[in-house]
């Protein structure tokens, strides 16, 4: 199947059955956890706000993503402490994590949170050295993490592909279909409208507000969030477009397989992933009879066909007892990319637009942490994240040249065969 395993388990998210309003105080583009947490907070306090996508509610990569939960992102620890403010970002990233648990309870939503802690194994053995000063930066800031050797290694992971991992305890998992269903359901219930397959074509801005011109009407707004990541168009904010690039991330479910041979992959439950820059992701299913891999292929267009084979044949060259278990689904989204691989949150100085966007992959944590801040914000309570105010370079154009972008690809595969 080519629809999510996800999906099996959850109902779509719910969404408003009324004729879309002449006006708002808040229009929010884009109905992923950033979309909906930011319209969750600013309707609990009282604003009016519209929610519009032109998918479903909830159905992008909220709903389509592994699942793993964890803070910080696309930089390993010890980059992201040398950066200016990189203390206060990385506890940002802390407070993401623990959020999303206490959202989980907050609503009290049946989402399959738990615990997990998470391995980050070295996918050259070049990587070896990298993830043992990684870990002396955990030690550093007081977080529990430490190095594993391959004489370690067994009792995590049923693999003999690597020659050594990271293991850290502050990482969870979650299912995200079931997730973006109770943050979606808790917005509605606190008086969000939300509209699915309403495509925002233009953002107009006056002297009193802003006209957001959909494909069912204009709507009026005091402001204006657009929260679309890696399926952002060059309409209708081309400025957010130039400094995006959405590249396709796909995953594929096994049938369902016994116990032991589960438990051999993932002794203890944990999630996976590895260190080349093509990386590979995985976990078993919550309810532990599935495996769940997951990867960029390439940069070219790829169909979900050509990415299922792809990584079943990672899959089983990591864990050689999985050969002969069958895939029962393989699908794929989009992940927003950024140039300094770090995510952006902030107005536009220019066109008064709030946006936030650019997880690159590590989202689930900090895109739901960054829509309850800017709801908040635009509420008068609190500051936004520190990462806001940052310098955000534009992607060079010949990268949204779909023709152009295999060679990039190329660059990083051969940088991963050198373990650079």
């Amino acid at each position: 199947m080519s629809t999510p395993y996800w999906w099996d388990e959850v109902d779509a998210p719910p969404s408003s059955t009324t004729a879309l309003p002449d006006e708002a105080d808040v229009v929010i583009v884009g109905a992923g956890y950033t979309g909906l947490a930011a319209g969750w907070e600013l309707a609990r306090h009282g604003r009016r706000v519209v929610v519009v996508d032109r998918d479903d509610i909830g159905r992008g990569a909220s709903g389509r993503n592994g699942g793993m939960v964890h803070p910080g992102g696309k930089h390993d620890l010890a980059t992201m402490l040398a950066m200016p403010r990189g203390r206060a970002m990385w506890d940002d990233t802390v407070a993401a994590f623990e959020g999303v648990e206490a959202l989980v309870t907050e609503l009290g939503l049946a989402c399959d949170w738990r615990r997990s802690g998470h391995l980050e194994l070295a996918g050259h053995p070049r990587h070896v050295g990298h993830l043992r000063s990684v870990a002396e930066s955990y030690a550093s800031i007081g977080e529990e993490a430490r190095f594993l050797g391959p004489e370690d290694l067994g009792r995590e992971i049923g693999s003999r592909a690597f020659a050594g991992g990271l293991l850290v305890a502050r990482s969870g998992s979650v299912q995200p279909a079931k997730l973006v269903h109770g943050v979606a359901a808790a917005a509605l219930s606190a008086g969000a409208e939300l509209h699915g397959r309403t495509e925002a074509s233009a953002v107009e801005r006056d002297a009193t507000g802003f006209s957001v011109v959909t494909s069912r009407g204009t709507i009026r707004a005091g402001e204006v969030v657009v929260a679309t990541d890696g399926t952002t168009q060059r309409r209708p904010v081309p400025w957010l477009w130039r400094r995006i690039l959405g590249i396709g991330s796909f995953m594929i479910a096994s049938e369902p397989i016994d116990e032991a041979l589960a438990r051999s992959v993932s002794p203890a439950g944990r999630m996976f992933f590895d260190t080349k820059n093509f990386l590979n992701y995985w976990r078993l299913s919550p309810d532990g009879r599935r495996v769940l891999f997951g990867g960029r292929t390439s940069f070219a267009p790829t169909t979900v066909e050509q990415a299922r084979d792809r990584l079943y044949g990672a899959m089983v060259r990591v864990h050689p007892q999985l050969a002969g278990v069958r895939v029962a689904h393989a699908w794929g989204g989009l992940v927003g990319l950024t140039l300094d691989r770090l995510p952006h949150v902030g107005r536009h100085p220019e066109t008064g637009i709030v946006y936030a966007a650019g997880y690159c992959g590590t989202g689930v944590a900090l895109s739901t942490h960054f829509g309850r801040a800017i709801g908040l914000w635009l509420c008068g309570e609190g500051e936004l994240p520190p990462f806001a105010g940052r310098r955000w370079p534009v992607v060079p154009p010949p990268a949204h040249v779909p023709w152009l972008l295999p060679i990039a690809g190329w660059w990083y595969q051969g940088r991963d065969a050198l373990g650079l």
